[in-house]
């Protein structure tokens, strides 16, 4: 999420400042060494519903098309 772009439109403002990202983060992260499970922080554009779990393959997708299908 876009938090800049989102604190520019007063009304959400202060659903965004008071949302605290970073906690939740962090959070998840602490969590996640005591339950054995990964934390994966990717970038903004990674194309997650655009790849394979299996083999890590890109697909190009149209927007309406809301699956990989291999």
């Amino acid at each position: 999420m876009k938090v800049s772009g989102s604190v520019a439109n007063h009304k959400l403002a202060l659903s965004v400042f008071y949302s605290g990202f970073y906690e939740w983060r962090r959070e998840l992260t602490y969590k996640s060494a005591i339950y054995g499970t990964v934390v994966e922080v990717v970038d903004r554009w990674y194309p997650s519903s655009k790849t394979c779990s299996n083999y890590g393959h890109v697909q190009l997708m149209p927007l309406q098309a809301p699956i990989f299908v291999s």
